[in-house]
């Protein structure tokens, strides 16, 4: 059997040899159950300067475009000194969110803005397995990210 990751409906081998089975964590739903698999996002400015974008649900080859934009929308802000990108309710995350994330980084550093990342576990996993989880300022949580933005 072939499962490329959760939420997606099992597919049977037809071929010869063992099964390949995507990673999972311990603590992943079952396949096929709970897996919401919409993109949900919310945009907020909770102070002068500072945009909080919360992005839900997976990350992947499909909906990065569309991330992308939102992102280089909210950068060309005249005034904006912060950008938090809320992550924790990720749910997937393929190798293109960490592409989404390195270029968000780049944008950002151009434009003098300051990013700030709540990663989640689902994003914090990928950051670790990929090496790059020291490249980013990572918060717990939103409101300290909007916190430490003020100061």
């Amino acid at each position: 059997m072939i499962v490329s990751r959760s939420g997606m409906r099992q597919v049977a081998w037809t071929g010869s040899g063992p099964a390949i089975v995507a990673p999972r964590a311990p603590s992943d739903p079952p396949l096929g159950h709970g897996c919401p698999a919409a993109l949900r996002l919310a945009v907020e400015w909770p102070a002068p300067g500072i945009v909080v974008v919360r992005i839900g649900g997976e990350i992947d080859v499909a909906t990065v475009p569309r991330l992308a934009e939102l992102i280089r929308q909210r950068l060309t802000a005249a005034a904006l000194q912060t950008v938090v990108l809320d992550l924790s309710a990720v749910t997937f995350a393929s190798s293109a969110a960490v592409e989404l994330l390195l270029h968000v980084q780049r944008r950002a550093e151009h434009r003098g803005v300051g990013l700030l990342v709540v990663t989640g576990e689902v994003v914090a996993r990928l950051l670790v397995i990929a090496g790059l989880a020291e490249r980013f300022t990572c918060r717990d949580s939103a409101a300290e990210a909007v916190s430490e933005a003020r100061s």
